[in-house]
């Protein structure tokens, strides 16, 4: 059974967000979804909250919705097993190769964002791109923020 998600019936609107561009006002979700076209082997960007909720995703496609929750709990964990370790700070991203992709995590709390890539893509690239897509979603992420602090 999915979790709860107290984000199901924001979804529609945080993809009819309007960002600020360089090209005048786009959607949050149009903005992500120009991000993956221009970067090389960039596949897509998701967008979840800390369950795994898909909240946005670019450019539009249906997904396992299991898989999603599966990669966003994998991120959780890792990131509030090593976050005992004070040594090593606060994780900043998680950068995943697999045979056939390439996987970077990021908190952007409440909110969790995923790069998949082609396998032979430019990692550095894709870190990037981070402080790019934390901007285009600051509007979605105060917005949850603003939701999720009232439960």
């Amino acid at each position: 059974r999915p979790p709860r998600s107290t984000l199901f019936p924001y979804t529609t609107l945080f993809r009819s967000l309007a960002y600020m561009s360089g090209h005048g006002i786009v959607t949050v979700q149009t903005a992500l979804t120009q991000l993956c076209r221009q970067t090389e082997g960039l596949k897509s960007i998701t967008v979840t909250d800390r369950d795994g909720i898909v909240v946005l995703r670019a450019p539009e496609a249906t997904e396992d919705q299991n898989a999603e929750q599966i990669l966003t709990t994998i991120f959780s964990l890792t990131t509030e097993q090593t976050s005992k370790i004070q040594e090593l700070g606060q994780a900043n991203f998680i950068l995943t190769t697999y045979d056939n992709c390439i996987c970077l995590q990021a908190n952007h709390l409440p909110l969790v964002v995923r790069m998949t890539a082609a396998r032979n893509a430019n990692a550095g690239a894709l870190v990037e791109l981070l402080p790019q897509i934390k901007a285009v979603l600051e509007p979605t992420r105060e917005t949850i923020s603003q939701e999720t602090d009232t439960y």
